[in-house]
């Protein structure tokens, strides 16, 4: 229900301010029908673009209405105080002095050169309504695309009637004129060709206005979304403290050096306690290659150690070093720990905790493996891309004393490659079906790792089994799954699934069950791969109803020493002087978005609210989360 609700939230005014056009056109030109049957005629037209319009409006609210009831107030909001009120200025002003007048025209017995008809048919009371709808409905759909109002302050909550009633002047000016005119018995029906011209005087004053509005809006999206040259990610010039006890940012002007920096700490020292020597050390060559995919296909690939997701395994509690070295990546490289707590000088963000590492040069990543389960790394330097082309691995990290043995352990992680003929989705190099030969009785875990960018979904068939671990965190008891239910794996996520493998095959896949295009992996006690089939699921995996209660500090406090919000949206506008679909963070990009400061062991709150077009994955590097709650509701296993 909620997303024909969301989808209907954008889609609606577009229609509504279709409706609304077509009435005002017609109502404009009423005084112009040739008689009264033509006269009736056109009413009947209007009535009824004025009837869809607001029947769409009408089923906007209620999309409205749903988003708030499912999603709560904070998903709503700034349509509510910003939007929804100059809406409603034209739409009650319809029903209340447009529709009435409307009927009394169907009562008209005089002709429609007669001055009754005529004042009737110009009375500013049914026509400047019909306008104000219109321009009301044209903000909704103008506030939709361009700037999505969030958290809106009294100024930005003014704009929209403000900006109302400015349009309106003009026409609800020649609207008087006309009607007093009419009652003055001096409005002369003005030939087709002359009509047209006053008609093409009046769009070329509104059309000038519309220019004029566009481009003094294009030219501050311009000077204002342009990026410095170099930027300081240490200075916080915005920050927001979510309540909490002032920090040693409160109050600080637009450079950093503004307060006292005798306690600060660069990053690079930041390290932890790395002094004892390495248990395990490895190497990652980062270097540009073609690869071949199982199907053939072409890939010019980036990748670590001249190969696809290379694997660093090591046990729980080892001191490990990775020394990076870039071969040939012109832009630099990092590596970033996906889920994984490392100090911060480890952590692979460029510009942030670390130089890039530009070709010939190497860095050194040292830090205890504590974190037991499956994980992943990748490059951070322009991460959209480099992961894309294949700078990605995985990492896994075995406890010291294994709780659930297997027999077979098998890792699988997809993604999707631009190839040289086009982008196709593969569980490392294989793109097409595969064949693993597992005795029945054995006991198999299968690590899948999702290192695409949106969610994917993944079929396990042929056997009932169980998820250990969600990126990388143990469930406590968990339960029997049936093969009949799908997985859904976060962008970046991991699930730990374990079964025992029957007499017959099993089957698992990514994507819907009659793609065929997609990669799947065949299990089975022999090497004839047999005949494959797929089944459509009968439900999804809910993480947040699986296994045993948490109960940490996190699920008992009642009070947070701090607590942000982040409502996620898009919108149309300009990012470093050129157009651009902007994903916002209350209703900003970076740099503009604040900093989040808080102090360590603090119990810190954090509610997402999602209003953008797709998914929006988050993580935050080097901590954990606990959900609380889901669409405003709590989890039963947080």
């Amino acid at each position: 229900m909620f997303e024909f609700a969301f989808a209907g939230s954008y889609i609606l005014p577009v229609i509504m301010f279709v409706f609304w056009c077509i009435a005002s056109i017609i109502v404009t030109n009423l005084s112009y029908a040739e008689s009264n049957k033509h006269l009736l005629k056109r009413k009947n037209f209007l009535f009824v673009a004025c009837l869809l319009a607001l029947i769409a409006g009408f089923l906007w609210y209620a999309c409205i209405l749903i988003m708030f009831l499912e999603n709560g107030w904070l998903f709503v909001e700034g349509v509510i105080k910003a939007i929804l009120p100059t809406s409603l200025i034209g739409y009650v002003a319809v029903i209340m002095y447009t529709l009435p007048r409307l009927k009394s025209i169907q009562e008209l017995k005089d002709d429609i050169t007669d001055n009754k008809t005529l004042v009737k048919v110009t009375d500013p009371f049914m026509v400047v309504p019909i306008y104000a709808a219109m321009v009301s409905t044209g903000i909704i759909v103008y506030r939709n695309i361009f700037s999505q109002p969030i958290k809106p302050s009294i100024y930005e909550i003014a704009q929209a009637p403000v900006c109302l009633l400015l349009i309106l002047i003009i026409p609800t000016y020649i609207s008087i004129r006309k009607n007093k005119l009419a009652l003055q018995g001096q409005m002369m029906l003005l030939p087709l060709g002359k009509r047209f011209i006053k008609f093409l005087k009046t769009a070329m004053v509104l059309g000038f206005i519309g220019i004029l509005f566009v481009v003094i809006n294009v030219l501050i999206g311009v000077n204002t979304s342009k990026l410095p040259e170099s930027s300081d990610m240490m200075n916080h010039h915005l920050v927001d403290e979510g309540g909490g006890t002032p920090t040693m940012h409160s109050n600080q002007g637009a450079h950093s050096g503004d307060h006292d920096q005798s306690e600060m700490v660069e990053v690079k020292n930041l390290t932890g306690d790395i002094s004892e020597p390495a248990d395990r050390k490895f190497d990652l060559v980062a270097k540009q290659k073609e690869i071949t995919l199982q199907s053939g296909k072409k890939v010019k690939a980036w990748v670590y150690n001249g190969t696809i997701a290379p694997q660093l395994r090591v046990k729980e509690g080892e001191m490990i070093e990775i020394k990076l070295e870039n071969k040939d990546i012109e832009s630099g490289v990092t590596i970033h720990w996906h889920g994984y707590n490392v100090p911060n000088a480890m952590d692979g963000v460029p510009g942030m905790t670390q130089d890039a590492v530009k070709p010939g040069e190497s860095f050194t990543y040292k830090f205890r493996a504590n974190q037991v389960g499956t994980y992943w790394f990748h490059s951070h330097q322009q991460s959209s891309e480099q992961v894309q082309k294949g700078l990605f691995g995985y990492l896994i990290v075995d406890p010291k004393n294994e709780m659930e043995p297997v027999d077979e352990d098998i890792t699988v992680i997809n993604h999707i490659w631009q190839t040289d003929q086009d982008k196709t989705m593969s569980f490392s190099l294989n793109d097409e079906s595969q064949l693993k030969q597992i005795e029945p009785g054995k006991r198999v875990r299968l690590r899948i790792i999702n290192a695409d960018n949106l969610s994917r979904k993944y079929l396990l068939q042929g056997v009932d089994y169980k998820i250990f671990s969600i990126d990388g965190v143990p469930i406590k008891n968990p339960g029997q799954i049936s093969d009949k239910t799908a997985l859904r794996v976060a962008a970046g996520g991991r699930y730990d699934v374990i079964f025992t493998m029957p007499s017959d095959p099993v089957l698992f896949k990514i994507g819907d069950y009659n793609d065929d295009q997609s990669p799947s992996i065949i299990f089975n006690k022999n090497s004839d791969q047999g005949k494959v089939a797929f089944k459509e699921e009968q439900d999804e995996f809910s993480p947040e109803h699986y296994g045993e209660v948490l109960k940490n500090d996190l699920t008992k406090t009642k009070q947070f020493d701090r607590e942000f919000l982040m409502i996620f949206s898009n919108e149309m506008g300009f990012y470093n002087g050129l157009p651009n679909f902007l994903w916002t963070i209350n209703g900003e990009v970076f740099p503009k978005t604040p900093t989040f400061i808080v102090k360590e062991g603090e119990k810190v709150k954090t509610t997402f609210v999602n209003r953008s077009f797709a998914e929006h994955p988050m993580h935050l590097h080097g901590h954990h989360m606990t959900v609380l709650k889901k669409n405003g509701k709590k989890v039963k296993t947080p």
